[in-house]
């Protein structure tokens, strides 16, 4: 045992040494330097036959650690969209290494800032990586609107890294985002992909859409921000997976009560107006169970969940099949297959 113990203290010490040396010295910060960097110039893997979610927004606007506001990319061997652009969002995109020279498109469940004010990064990002052409935004009517403004603004950004990177390089046109604006009930045919966006119901934000993505067999719906309603049902019922928005209602109520007590009578005004425009987790679990949706996850989560305690009061009464999303989470759904795999 005591000779054991001894060749264990002696790796601990070399493993110490090294990693010191690693970090402390400059041959040793050269050396994960340049691993580093061949990592992140490596090839991504071979891409899923299938539906691939990620999740690079789980919050509302309540600040909560390690969560950026209202955002899911989605993926298929052809094809990569994402659905909302939260503050915060873009840069999870980036560190996930998706492709942003590849994006096809954003689309806009509605145009509140925490589902749109990532637009100026996303857009910077795809044309930055060689984008082919403008980058598109899809969306119900006032989509129009909201890129005009966000292209005004960013005149001056355009015109700086054109010149400094060269007009041929950086074409200034191409970082000019094109609005696509569809019906609140409309279809939108990409191949194999089939995007079908609905009305949702976040009165009084008029409109608001949600969209289900259909690609060989296999079916995500992603809600944007919307209570449960009849249309919300029937693009469930057949879906393998819903990702949807979702109030904690006991907690928002304490934090409610709190604001009241400490005198902050504007944050308990405004927790008090969300209460009626979110997707309630107990009705959330209820959709769940009345439907024949595969697999349920919450995000967009009101409030942020800021510990452990808030994820189980979030979770209770949950199913089998309901799962509590968290930035950086990935759902993969194969092609020919039942399957939803979760990868944290």
């Amino acid at each position: 045992m005591k000779r054991l113990l001894s060749i264990v203290a002696i790796l601990a010490l070399i493993i110490g040494g090294l990693f010191f040396v690693a970090v402390n010295t400059v041959p040793g910060q050269n050396f994960l330097l340049d691993r580093a960097a061949s990592a992140m110039a490596a090839q991504p893997e071979a891409r899923l036959d299938g539906l691939r979610v990620f999740i690079c927004g789980s919050a509302a606007p309540i600040p909560a650690p390690g969560r950026a506001q209202a955002c899911v990319a989605v993926l298929t061997p052809e094809h990569y969209f994402v659905v909302d652009v939260g503050a915060g969002s873009a840069n999870n995109l980036g560190l996930a290494a998706l492709p942003a020279d590849q994006l096809d498109g954003v689309l806009l469940t509605h145009f509140h800032s925490d589902h749109i004010a990532d637009l100026p990064t996303i857009n910077v990002q795809a044309w930055a990586t060689g984008h082919d052409g403008p980058l598109k935004v899809y969306g119900p009517p006032g989509v129009q609107q909201v890129i005009d403004g966000y292209n005004m603004v960013l005149a001056h950004d355009r015109a700086y890294r054109s010149e400094h990177h060269g007009m041929s390089f950086m074409p200034p046109e191409y970082g000019v985002m094109q609005a696509v604006e569809h019906a609140e009930e409309a279809t939108l045919e990409f191949g194999e992909l089939t995007i079908t966006a609905f009305e949702a119901d976040h009165s009084p934000i008029d409109p608001a859409v949600s969209y289900r993505f259909d690609y060989k067999g296999r079916s995500v719906v992603i809600t944007g921000d919307t209570i449960v309603t009849d249309r919300l049902r029937t693009m469930v019922d057949d879906a393998n997976l819903l990702l949807t928005d979702a109030l904690s209602l006991p907690i928002v109520q304490t934090m409610k009560k709190g604001a009241e007590a400490g005198g902050g009578d504007r944050l308990a005004h405004i927790l008090g107006d969300i209460q009626d425009y979110h997707a309630h987790t107990d009705h959330v679990i209820e959709l769940t169970k009345s439907t024949g949706v595969g697999m349920t996850a919450l995000y967009h989560l009101v409030p942020g969940p800021r510990n452990k305690v808030m994820e189980n009061i979030f979770r209770r009464g949950f199913t089998d099949n309901m799962v509590l999303t968290h930035d950086g989470m990935w759902f993969e759904l194969p092609a020919g297959s039942d399957a939803i795999d979760i990868i944290d």
